[in-house]
């Protein structure tokens, strides 16, 4: 890819239909190179928004730019895009060599080239002695590290991984987000998909949140973060006097509502920051023991329902 290329892939009010279900609604989005984490929940879309970045399938409406001028799809970005998808669907009885060569071959390698790049992606990921067995004898391990070595034999444009980490071991983990570093200092984007955001959030540096067939929000990890933090709908305080604290805090800040359980103080209020400035102090003027304090509704699904509820 060229250095000048910085906007890698934009989608504008792009739609995927399904018959009557929609499975991807009016997205606009750009991606430049770089680490990107395709969040959601299962049936959010993720898998749509991939096929569509891959030029698998076209959207219903809207428009996609691959590599800031392609607004069709060309056989000469096949070259560019690589795909690890989910799901077990490799020939089975091919060998893990024959697989990769195989790609590499249709995308215009030479015999001989083709065979060594297979050789070289499949012993970084540790299947030297296992590249000649017929894949159907692969651990469910090895088998997505197969597909992981075809989505990184070649120095692509885009790197598009969904959920790239299933059925890999902790060790495999770590080599598979060495190699996804790798492809982005190159200047690739790399976008991974998952409905985990702990296990995204150790390896990109962006990150898109799918619900619903919505992009409900995109930014960095910070800018997410911010927003989980600001999305809070109730503070949980477990604590050995829970009425004195309440008393102590209504005479600190504005509460919509309180509720009491035993040994527990439920505080709801709009600005939920300023229910925890409030509370040290509150705590030192009734001398209360504070046990644990919980935000609720700051979790990655709630924040999912809140913006996909504000964009209907």
């Amino acid at each position: 890819m060229s250095d000048a290329v910085q906007e890698v892939l934009r989608l504008e009010r792009c739609t995927r239909r399904f018959g009557a279900r929609v499975a991807l609604l009016d997205a606009n989005l750009t991606l430049q190179p770089g680490l990107v984490g395709l969040l959601g929940p299962n049936g959010a879309g993720k898998t749509t928004f991939l096929r569509l970045a891959a030029g698998l399938i076209r959207p219903t409406s809207g428009r996609l730019t691959w590599l800031g001028g392609h607004q069709r799809w060309d056989p000469a970005l096949a070259n560019q895009i690589a795909m690890s998808s989910d799901g077990d669907q490799l020939p089975v009885q091919d060998t893990a060599s024959e697989f990769v060569s195989m790609l590499l071959r249709c995308a215009g390698l030479g015999a001989d080239d083709a065979d060594q790049r297979a050789a070289h992606v499949l012993t970084r990921l540790g299947l030297d002695e296992k590249r000649h067995a017929p894949i159907s004898t692969l651990s469910r391990g090895q088998r997505q590290r197969v597909k992981l070595a075809q989505a990184f034999a070649l120095p692509s444009a885009l790197v598009l991984l969904d959920e790239p980490l299933n059925g890999l071991d902790p060790v495999w983990r770590i080599e598979v987000a060495a190699l996804m570093r790798e492809a982005a200092a190159r200047g690739a984007c790399v976008v991974v998909s998952s409905h985990i955001l702990e296990e995204v959030e150790a390896i990109a540096e962006r990150l898109v949140l799918l619900y619903r067939g919505r992009v409900v929000a995109a930014g960095t990890q910070g800018d997410i973060r911010a927003l989980l933090r600001t999305r809070g709908t109730a503070v949980r305080i477990r604590t050995d006097d829970p009425r004195g604290l309440a008393r102590a805090l209504l005479q600190e800040t504005d509460m919509s509502a309180l509720q009491f359980e035993p040994g527990v103080l439920l505080v709801r209020a709009e600005r939920l920051a300023a229910v925890h400035q409030a509370l040290p102090s509150a705590v030192v003027a009734t001398g209360a023991r504070v046990h644990q304090v919980e935000t609720e509704g700051d979790d990655l699904v709630s924040l999912f329902a809140a913006l996909g509820e504000e964009m209907r």
